[in-house]
C-alpha cells in the first residue's frame, strides 16, 4: 500500500502486516502493544530530529523487519549522527518520563529495551550507523573491516545466548543475532 500524506510518500509493504499480525498472535504474555507503542516513539524521535537539524523527509516505508526513512541531502556528520541518536533519546525520554510518574510497566521497560537495543553497533542498527559514519570519517580504508569485526565481537555472545534459549524453546535471541549478522554482512 503506496500514499502521499503531507509531501511524504509512505509505503506499507503485506510483509509489515504479516509480521506485524503474527507478532501479535505469538504474544502470549501481551506485551506487543507496550513495544509498538516503543518503536513509534523510537521512529518519532527520528523524525523530530530530522526536522530540528534540517533533514526533509521524502519518503517512510514500513517493512518486516525495520523501517525505512528516505531524505533529501546529507546532512553535516554531526547533524546525521543527532537524526540516527533521536529515536534512542526519544526511547530514553519516554523511559524517565515514565519513571518520573512512577509508571514502571511494559511501555517503560520496552522504550529501555528498544534504546539499549538500537546503541548496538552493528549493522543497520542505529548504533552501527553510527559507528559507520565515526569510522567513515576517521578511519576511512579500514572502515569496512572494523565495523565488520565490531558487529561480529558483539554478535558472538548474542548467538551463544540464542542457543542457550533455544535450548528452553525460545529462538528469538537466535533469530535476532541471525538477522542481525545478514544485515551485517550486506552492509
Amino acid at each position: 500500500m503506496e500514499f502521499k500524506l503531507g509531501g511524504v510518500r509512505v509505503y506499507l509493504s503485506f510483509g509489515f502486516f504479516a509480521v506485524l499480525a503474527a507478532y501479535l498472535l505469538l504474544d502470549q504474555a501481551g506485551r506487543g502493544g507496550g513495544m509498538l507503542a516503543a518503536v513509534a516513539v523510537h521512529e518519532a524521535g527520528h523524525l523530530a530530529a530530522m526536522g530540528v537539524w534540517g533533514g526533509r523527509v521524502t519518503a517512510l516505508g514500513l517493512y518486516p523487519f525495520g523501517v525505512r526513512l528516505e531524505k533529501r541531502g546529507l546532512l553535516p556528520l554531526g547533524r546525521e549522527c543527532a537524526v540516527y541518536g533521536g529515536g534512542v533519546a526519544a526511547n530514553l525520554l519516554a523511559a524517565a518520563l515514565w519513571g518520573i510518574l512512577g509508571v514502571q510497566g511494559q511501555f517503560w521497560a520496552a522504550n529501555l529495551a528498544l534504546a539499549a537495543f538500537n546503541l548496538l553497533p552493528v549493522g543497520r542498527l542505529d548504533g552501527g550507523v553510527l559507528l559507520r559514519l565515526a569510522l567513515q570519517r576517521w578511519l576511512p580504508g579500514q572502515a569496512r573491516r572494523l565495523e565488520l569485526a565490531v558487529g561480529f565481537l558483539l554478535l558472538a555472545p548474542l548467538f551463544a545466548g540464542g542457543f542457550l534459549l533455544l535450548r528452553r524453546g525460545n529462538a528469538t535471541l537466535l533469530a535476532t543475532a541471525c538477522y542481525l549478522a545478514a544485515a551485517l554482512l550486506r552492509g
